[in-house]
């Protein structure tokens, strides 16, 4: 049921934003139930809970047997009103983002056009002979759907949003882009990715981009005038999207304590009423999750006593995989593996090339602590936990924020396998070899050795999961849109 509450919450802002921003004025209809069920890929009954939703806020006419119409009558100038409004309070944020999105998602599509078969690409080709500027959406999204990796799909997609670009009706006098320039850039993009010309390909990745969504940030800046900075919003990657947000936030914050070592000298949790207290939060959200972590095999509750925590290097409880809340952590644990193993090279080497002396000489210092105390099993985590902190840019440590903390999900399937020696000894070797690329200011070194390390041990991962009955197609099944091109849009 939360799956099916958070896609309708994703389907109703689709269409309260384009009904808003006149994409859909006054007397226009929205495409068929059918087909919407089609382009997003969920269920008929998640569609219907959004539109009843627009229904009983007055924006649409819905009767069984009739097009859906909408009724909902604004004047040009309280749409402009509200486009300045909107773009106003993030225009400060879109460039970041932009360039944010390009370290990480870029590496993305390329793989995604690697795993593209040739009735893919026949695709990607009708979609670049097309004429709208939502073709450019389309194009990129069944691109990294090749990837079948949710957590992608919901990274693009909540930047999407975020610009506020999908929402605007294509208008040859004002659009931000060159519609038609953007669809030749397609065509050769599947044009190279037919020839296996990867470097040209990537190479035209990048042009495009640029084109059909650089250049509508840079006009947009230049166009609006920014909010004062207290109004800004700032992008958020909501990737649960309501009520249990506030639990997995929760739960990351504490196993970020119990594996950092705060609670190394009591080995226990402080009570619910004090965990309450101390992150603002409920004491029924504190039990649900510790429960949650219990399933995981984190802590573990001990009559008379508290919660008993399992710190790093501990052999754990085995995680409960009957539990779907476990199941689907782990879920999202091996899709952040993945996405952390496609970006973490160009992410770290940007890190690095504009870090201080001293930043640097931080980095050395904790990577030497944990490997002179045997806790190397850390040094990946180090690594992340920098990227977030000195980031210069906002969407990187947002982003590198949440793959940390979903990152975590996974320590217990470590601390409950008894001992994985070529795990302790890989991590050992890339510890060391972190440590020379740093003092050398060998910043290739660096981005090679943590790409090396993610790319080996994701697979040992899978296969982990996979012995205890979790299989490949339960990993890609945690909520995503897909926006897909269907016979009405081609029409």
């Amino acid at each position: 049921m939360q799956s099916k509450h958070q896609f309708s919450n994703l389907v109703y802002e689709y269409f309260f934003m384009r009904i808003q921003f006149r994409y859909y004025k006054y007397g226009d209809y929205l495409p068929s139930i059918d087909t919407l069920c089609q382009e997003f890929s969920v269920s008929s009954q998640t569609v219907k809970m959004a539109l009843q939703r627009l229904r009983a806020e007055g924006y649409i006419d819905m009767h069984n047997g009739r097009s859906t119409k909408i009724i909902f009558q604004q004047t040009q100038e309280n749409a402009e009103q509200l486009l300045l409004q909107y773009f106003s309070m993030r225009v400060d944020s879109f460039r970041d983002l932009y360039d944010s999105t390009h370290l990480v998602i870029m590496p993305l599509l390329m793989e995604g056009f690697r795993r593209s078969a040739k009735e893919d690409l026949a695709y990607l080709a009708r979609l670049a002979d097309g004429t709208s500027t939502d073709d450019v959406l389309h194009f990129f999204c069944f691109v990294l759907q090749k990837m079948d990796n949710p957590l992608a799909m919901n990274l693009y997609w909540e930047t999407s949003l975020f610009w506020g670009l999908l929402f605007l009706k294509q208008d040859p006098e004002k659009d931000l882009s060159d519609v038609e320039r953007m669809h030749e850039e397609m065509r050769r993009c599947v044009s190279y990715a037919e020839n296996g010309d990867w470097d040209l390909l990537h190479e035209e990745l990048q042009i495009f981009r640029q084109d059909s969504v650089g250049n509508a940030v840079s006009l947009l800046k230049q166009a609006v005038t920014p909010a004062p900075q207290e109004e800004q919003v700032p992008f958020e990657w909501r990737i649960y999207r309501g009520r249990p947000q506030v639990c997995y936030s929760l739960a990351s914050k504490l196993l970020h304590e119990i594996y950092m070592g705060r609670f190394r000298n009591t080995q226990l949790l402080p009570s619910y009423k004090k965990l309450a207290e101390e992150y603002c939060v409920s004491v029924s959200t504190v039990r649900r999750t510790i429960k949650i972590l219990h399933q995981l095999g984190a802590v573990r509750p001990i009559n008379g006593k508290g919660i008993h925590v399992f710190g790093a290097g501990a052999c754990c409880d085995t995680p409960d995989f009957s539990s779907p809340v476990v199941r689907r952590s782990i879920a999202y644990f091996v899709q952040s593996f993945e996405l952390l193993a496609y970006s973490i090279q160009p992410v770290m080497k940007y890190i690095l090339t504009g870090i201080t002396d001293e930043e640097r000489d931080s980095l050395i210092h904790e990577l030497e602590a944990h490997l002179h105390t045997g806790r190397q099993e850390l040094a990946l985590w180090c690594c992340l936990l920098f990227v977030h902190r000195h980031s210069r840019l906002n969407g990187i440590r947002e982003i590198y924020g949440r793959i940390y903390s979903l990152f975590q999900w996974g320590y217990p399937l470590k601390g409950s396998s008894g001992g994985t020696p070529e795990l302790d000894e890989a991590m050992h070797h890339f510890t060391v070899v972190m440590l020379q690329g740093l003092k050398e200011h060998n910043i290739d070194r660096c981005g090679n050795a943590i790409k090396e390390l993610v790319s080996g041990q994701f697979p040992a991962a899978e296969q982990y999961l996979l012995r205890h009955g979790i299989g490949q197609s339960e990993l890609r099944l945690t909520p995503a849109i897909r926006l897909l091109v269907t016979s009405e849009d081609a029409d």
